[in-house]
């Protein structure tokens, strides 16, 4: 692999590039960002729809009437925003500051 600074010649797992100290740095889109933090909420909120189901067995009501296909639907929508998000991680090479 070559550094895209100074095309030297460098390891593929190199961070630091010897010659002209260019480094890789490894950062999440904006967007990654925003669908991380939208996950958060979502897996917040569905985390508290799933508090009750622990609750309920011990008070005697039923859970027949409650929103399982909301709780699961929730989840699934959640746990997948979250996945999404920490897969728009990718590296860039910058030059070093003086």
């Amino acid at each position: 692999m070559q550094c895209p600074f100074c095309a030297s010649e460098i390891g593929p797992d190199a961070v630091v590039c010897e010659k002209c100290g260019a480094t890789r740095i490894t950062q999440r889109t904006t967007a990654g960002v925003f669908v991380g933090w939208v996950g958060m909420v979502l897996a917040l909120i569905w985390a508290l729809l799933w508090v009750p189901l622990l609750i309920l067995p011990f008070t005697g009501l039923g859970v027949s009437g409650y929103p399982w296909l909301t709780l699961i639907v929730g989840t699934i929508v959640a746990a997948g925003l979250l996945w999404y998000s920490k897969s728009t991680v990718h590296s860039k090479w910058i030059r070093r500051e003086d």
